[in-house]
């Protein structure tokens, strides 16, 4: 997994800050209504922060591995029928 410089976009002026030099990545975890968690780094240092929502940071899309198996029934056994080994019939 890569992850670039990126720089990020000033909340007030728009103006790409930092690009080459520093990442900033947003967390999926917020702190406040307001404020989000997010990864800085440079060349010789990273912390995790949290900096107000309107900073324009970069996103990293990841996502847990799902394997979407379908839900069991909630019960198992409903509607099943059990035979009985010994009928009148001789053993089954």
């Amino acid at each position: 997994m890569g992850w670039y410089a990126a720089g990020y976009l000033n909340n007030s002026s728009g103006a790409l800050n930092n690009r080459g030099s520093n990442g900033n990545y947003w967390s999926s975890t917020q702190n406040s209504t307001t404020n989000g968690y997010n990864l800085n780094f440079n060349s010789s240092n990273s912390n995790m922060n949290n900096n107000n929502k309107a900073y324009g940071f970069s996103v990293r899309c990841l996502s847990d591995y799902e394997t979407n198996l379908p839900k069991p029934p909630a019960c198992l056994n409903a509607g099943r029928r059990f035979l009985n080994k010994e009928a009148n019939y001789g053993i089954v």
